[in-house]
């Protein structure tokens, strides 16, 4: 088999995401050529089942990340990674777990930092693109803005 893709995406599963990051992929010229990794927290798992003292089940949740990742990079090709977090994201807790959206801004950066040393680490030959979004859900739909961190 040799299927080639552009850029392999890891997003959070929330539901609220899903249409608006295919639309930003979209736009971003990414139509039909990307691979999706959706986990609750997006790479919280990663992040928090690289610690010594994790729970068994996040070090599970990390190993089946890398394992993922590594399928989009080894059988698809894929150089290039897009690390997608969101503001109001119920596996940190949601808005309610932090003392102000300036504190949950930077939780979310750091934790798409860290994601992106750890996956490094293991795939050397990769650009990776932090992006973070926020949900506006004042109107009937729900709105995505992205903010490119990196």
């Amino acid at each position: 088999m040799n299927h080639q893709c552009e850029v392999l995406v890891i997003n959070c599963m929330d539901f609220r995401l899903q249409s608006g990051v295919h639309d930003y992929l979209v736009s971003m010229g990414y139509k039909y050529k990307y691979d999706l990794i959706s986990d609750a927290g997006s790479l919280k798992d990663l992040v928090e089942g690289n610690k010594d003292d994790a729970e068994k089940h996040l070090k599970a949740g990390a190993e089946k990340l890398i394992n993922d990742i590594n399928v989009s990079y080894e059988l698809h090709k894929v150089r290039k990674f897009i690390i997608i977090h969101h503001m109001d994201c119920g596996a940190y807790g949601g808005h309610d777990a932090f003392k102000n959206l300036e504190v949950e801004k930077e939780k979310q950066i750091y934790a798409m930092k860290k994601a992106s040393d750890i996956i490094r680490r293991k795939f050397t030959y990769v650009e990776i693109q932090m992006v973070l979004a926020r949900i506006d859900e004042s109107g009937e739909v729900p709105e995505i803005d992205f903010e490119v961190i990196s």
